[in-house]
């Protein structure tokens, strides 16, 4: 039976395990290489870094392995998955879109996260900030969408308030195909001699990353958006992909919680990154909350967007349809405004430099 335009159907075959797979490629990101799978704050640093003119090497060979993984993903979902993976975008403003993706841009930035690395790393690690961060923009997000589709009925919808349909049978060819794909990516990176395994494995993170993003849906943000409106058309799928990706990276950080300190990461030479768990918790809530204002706009956050960045464009054309094209402006102007805000707090929290006068002689 066809839907009306913007209801999705509860898929919790596909979403867990592509949620299995997000799970997965940040487990192997932290224990092979000790690095946090937080998507802005890989995006992020990455892009100041080339605008810093750094060499890419170390850190930044990884971001950028890492990042080249997540569009290539995307690309592979666009090509065996396009139809669940990215259909079409909200017929939304543009305007709204572009505002959405300076909300995104600065909340995560200020609030130092998204739903990746507050939710899918922050919460495993018992890390106090993403306890408060994750229920913070989930919050602002289903209350922006209470006020956008029911107090002010600017999001007009077909659909009578009640829970999803259940996708069955579930279309299981892509999810599988690419779970198994990720569990061949997983073993070659552990397996390989380090002087590859430094560049096979941010890759296929990002790839398993992207993939789980595909399969699961959460590159379709009206599938994230009806997530997030409890009083209307409830689709719980993202629950699954959550749920499911802790699972999966919740045993591999508390292990690697406890052997820190006697250990190190698969690949030599590496560190297990430990961003602090407590304090700042003013700008924490408020990036927090302007994070879920632009989340709960468009239902797009930094990862879904970088994966999905090309293959809207592709869509817009072959559509064509002019919300594909907003939402790969919104994924440019989340990163325009992750580092215009990075830019400005740099300046204004760097200490001044005191000078020494030097008196002149008699």
């Amino acid at each position: 039976m066809s839907l009306p335009f913007g209801a999705t159907r509860f898929t919790p075959i596909e979403s867990g395990l592509g949620g299995m797979m997000i799970g997965a490629s940040a487990a192997m990101a932290y224990l092979i290489d000790g690095k946090i799978t937080g998507i802005s704050g890989i995006m992020g640093p990455f892009f100041r870094g080339v605008l810093k003119c750094d060499p890419v090497k170390d850190a930044q060979l990884w971001k950028l392995l890492f990042l080249t993984g997540l569009v290539l993903g995307g690309l592979i979902d666009l090509a065996f998955n396009w139809q669940f993976s990215f259909p079409r975008a909200p017929p939304m403003h543009i305007a709204r879109y572009l505002l959405a993706g300076v909300a995104v841009g600065i909340g995560t930035r200020v609030g130092k996260g998204c739903t990746s690395g507050h939710g899918i790393c922050g919460l495993p690690r018992f890390s106090l900030r993403s306890w408060i961060s994750v229920p913070t923009f989930m919050g602002v997000a289903a209350a922006t969408i209470a006020i956008t589709r029911h107090a002010l009925k600017i999001d007009g919808t077909g659909y009578s308030p009640r829970v999803a349909e259940l996708q069955w049978p579930p279309q299981w060819q892509f999810p599988l195909g690419a779970f198994m794909s990720s569990l061949l990516l997983i073993a070659l990176s552990v397996l390989l001699p380090d002087r590859f395994k430094k560049f096979v494995s941010p890759l296929s993170s990002g790839l398993i990353f992207a993939m789980g993003l595909g399969a699961s849906g959460m590159t379709n943000p009206m599938k994230v958006m009806n997530f997030l409106d409890f009083g209307g058309y409830w689709d719980p799928s993202l629950a699954f992909v959550m749920g499911c990706g802790i699972c999966i990276s919740g045993p591999a950080f508390i292990m690697a919680e406890q052997l820190r300190k006697v250990t190190t990461p698969l690949c030599e030479g590496c560190k297990f990154e430990n961003p602090p768990k407590k304090g700042n918790y003013l700008p924490l809530v408020l990036g927090a909350s302007c994070f879920g204002l632009g989340w709960g706009l468009i239902g797009l956050c930094p990862g879904p967007a970088l994966v999905a960045i090309i293959p809207k464009i592709v869509t817009g054309i072959w559509g064509p349809w002019q919300p594909d094209f907003a939402l790969s402006a919104a994924a440019l102007v989340i990163c325009i405004s992750w580092l215009t805000t990075d830019r400005l707090i740099t300046h204004f929290s760097a200490k001044p430099v005191a000078t020494t006068e030097v008196k002149a002689g008699p």
